[in-house]
């Protein structure tokens, strides 16, 4: 990230948050599931001050829209 800004000092970086998996309540060997890591990661976003978007949340209103 650093190289980026150092190089693109005007440049916008947006990250998106993973795309939504078919079953995101299966957990992984240490428990968590695909909605800790998303509420995880938006946490490291926020306190290092980087702008991020969570895609799950769209993507999930789209698809109610279209049932």
């Amino acid at each position: 990230m650093a190289k980026l800004q150092k190089e693109l000092p005007n440049a916008k970086i947006l990250i998106l948050s993973p795309n939504p998996v078919a079953n995101g309540k299966m957990e992984n060997r240490l428990g968590l599931n695909y909605s800790d890591y998303i509420h995880a990661s938006e946490q490291v976003f926020k306190t290092n001050k980087r702008d991020y978007m969570n895609s799950k949340e769209e993507i999930e209103k789209k698809l109610k829209k279209k049932i």
